[in-house]
């Protein structure tokens, strides 16, 4: 084994016979190095999206949900919230009537989804951070107030400053029981609240919250003090998800459900994976292209080495000793091309995190492109090389003919 490995580092970096063999390898190498450069920086962008894609899905979904296993609504004396208050690792806890209502002003109308919340949704989902006019009180003078998400309230032909003139939005559904046929405006529940401020979280939920006092959404929807859909949770540790999950499970009826972010939105992170296995997929038959070159670089050195595998043999090498010199070659060179192609894409990684070389269009919610590298992703790149280049050059070596 030593002497194969020190005769495949000499035949690595010694001069060889034909110099298109080194232009060869110099190609096969640089190939796989800008290959994995880019699989590193696409994976790294790709990673960055998806963080500020949960980003701005925490403004709509909190870490843990608590919801019911069938219906739309849950008994809040059928939960014990004192005892999960007392689980170490949950911050806070806070309920929401949620429910999708038909809103009007003068003449513009849109549905919207309706969050009756009480004063500790504004911190678990810090939607106060995000106010662009008005504030998140939800009571002036005991009247009911609304706040909408931004894009929605200019859907609506609400202006800035129109928080301050005590501007009535009407609220609509249906009632659970409508009685009169005759004049179907009997047959809604309709209520107002004031327009008190608006809300930028660059998600959809600036297209279509509408947020209100739990007590004025409990109303309009004929829902008891104790009706609720669903206690929203947020963790002091996020990374402890599952194992407070777990035991907030253990603490409620088995008519209810807890649900983490990526079980609140099993469509979007299921494309995420579909489209990241894709990005590999893609890349990895690159690579394999790429490892092509190594296979005619180790093709025509074996060409050139007939006569030293001759004297080698001649002195007692098997012919696994000869094929493992060649396989240890090839190797090398696309292990060379891989670690230059890792820094390389880390050093760019680095830099477009720090000062954001590449930049995005002026529209967009970002000013540049999101980069985020992980470790894990660095592993699979390198142990995905380092598969290919094994079994492409294992099946050049396996090709050597030797003379009887």
């Amino acid at each position: 084994m030593r002497l194969s490995f020190f005769i495949a580092m000499r035949y690595f970096f010694s001069k060889k016979e034909l110099k298109v063999i080194n232009i060869i390898s110099l190609i096969s190498l640089i190939g796989v190095g800008v290959v994995t450069m880019a699989l590193l920086i696409v994976l790294s962008v790709f990673n960055g999206f998806t963080c500020l894609a949960s980003d701005m899905l925490s403004y709509s979904n909190p870490e843990l949900i608590i919801l019911p296993s069938k219906g739309k609504v849950i008994d809040v004396k059928e939960i014990n919230t004192q005892n999960l208050e007392s689980l170490s690792q949950i911050s806070a806890i806070t309920p929401v009537v949620k429910e999708s209502v038909l809103i009007s002003f003068e003449n513009t109308q849109s549905i919207v989804n309706m969050y009756g919340v009480e004063e500790e949704y504004f911190r678990i989902f810090n939607i106060d951070t995000t106010m662009q006019i008005g504030n998140t009180s939800l009571y002036t003078k005991d009247k009911p107030n609304c706040i909408l998400g931004y894009s929605l309230m200019l859907k609506m032909s609400l202006f800035q400053g129109a928080e301050k003139h005590n501007i009535p939005i009407q609220f609509c559904i249906p009632k659970k029981n409508p009685t009169n046929v005759i004049v179907p405006e009997d047959n809604l529940n309709i209520d107002k609240a004031i327009f008190s401020g608006s809300f930028m979280t660059r998600s959809e939920i600036d297209d279509e919250a509408a947020i209100v006092p739990i007590a004025f959404a409990q109303k309009l929807l004929e829902l008891s003090p104790n009706q609720i859909s669903s206690l929203n949770i947020k963790l002091k540790d996020s990374k402890k998800t599952e194992q407070v999950k777990a035991e907030i499970e253990k603490n409620i009826p088995k008519n209810y459900v807890v649900k983490n972010r990526l079980e609140q939105n099993p469509v979007y992170y299921k494309v995420v994976k579909a489209e990241k296995l894709a990005v590999y997929i893609i890349l990895g038959f690159i690579i394999f292209i790429a490892s092509f070159n190594i296979m005619g670089a180790l093709s025509l050195l074996i060409m050139t080495k007939s006569k030293d595998i001759t004297i080698l043999r001649t002195m007692g090498a098997t012919k696994k000793d000869v094929r493992r010199i060649f396989f240890i070659n090839g190797v090398m060179m696309s292990v060379i091309g891989m670690i230059c192609g890792l820094i390389l894409g880390i050093i760019f990684c680095l830099l477009q995190q720090h000062f954001g070389i590449i930049k995005m269009g002026a529209s967009f919610i970002v000013d540049s492109f999101p980069i985020k590298i992980y470790f894990t992703d660095i592993i699979a790149i390198f142990l995905m090389v380092v598969t290919i280049s094994c079994l492409c050059t294992a099946i050049m070596s396996r090709k050597i003919k030797f003379s009887k």
